[in-house]
């Protein structure tokens, strides 16, 4: 059985049998050995790595491709949920609507640097930090609202 070896760019891996090459994600450029091919080679190069790239197209060289895009047209970046933020941090609870703010102002760079799986997730971190500061600021109030009633009744009391 072949055992495959292939380097990163910073140290190599392996060894590996073809299946667990598979789960490796490497790419037509990584460089891969194995001992019947005497050197190392591009992944590309070797006819029986191919399968491995079936399903993933080559890559656009955007320096010759006018159409070449890193988001798709019909996709909108997630919402950000800044707005939002903002208002917590002013009206209810400064340190959650400044986490709220900074994941917020995240979410579009992401999208369009093609980190749709950050951007989701910076979407879903600012709408978190903005509930927190949300309802912490309104349990905050509603307590402040019965610690005033309680004060007044006592006072009231201590008038009969």
């Amino acid at each position: 059985m072949k055992k495959y070896f292939y380097n990163d760019g910073t140290k190599e891996h392996g060894p590996f049998t073809f299946e667990e090459l598979q789960n490796e994600n490497i790419t037509r450029e990584t460089k891969v050995w194995f001992q019947e091919l005497g050197e190392w080679k591009v992944a590309a190069e070797v006819p029986e790595l191919s399968e491995l790239f079936k399903l993933v197209p080559p890559p656009i060289n955007e320096a010759n491709s006018s159409k070449a895009t890193a988001v798709p047209t019909d996709q909108k970046p997630p919402k950000n949920w800044l707005v939002e933020s903002i208002l917590v941090t002013l009206f209810c609870c400064l340190p959650f609507g400044i986490v709220g703010i900074i994941n917020a102002s995240s979410v579009e760079s992401k999208f369009y640097a093609g980190d749709f799986v950050g951007a989701k997730q910076a979407s879903r971190d600012a709408r978190k930090w903005m509930l927190w500061g949300f309802w912490s600021g309104m349990i905050g109030i509603l307590l402040y609202v019965v610690f005033y009633f309680f004060i007044f009744g006592v006072a009231l009391l201590d008038e009969f």
